[in-house]
């Protein structure tokens, strides 16, 4: 029987978006690791949204991620 998903979604603050080309590179990026379903970056909000499956990929590495890409977390 397989383990059920736990499908969460987190909202990140994030420092250094300077257009499409950031959109881009974190949307590849996220989208790319084991258990993120969705990804959507908002330029005019500097916020990226994840939905995951916690089963799989915690919030923290998803954090972590954005920050080796050059990217703050703010908030």
């Amino acid at each position: 029987m397989p383990a059920s998903k736990a499908i969460k979604k987190s909202v990140y603050s994030v420092g250094g978006l300077k257009g499409d080309h950031c959109r881009d590179r974190i949307e590849h990026t996220l989208s790319h690791l084991d258990g993120v379903t969705d990804v959507d970056v908002n330029l005019n909000t500097r916020q990226v949204t994840v939905e995951y499956d916690a089963n799989v990929i915690a919030s923290g590495y998803i954090e972590e991620t954005l920050q080796m890409l050059g990217y703050s977390i703010r908030g």
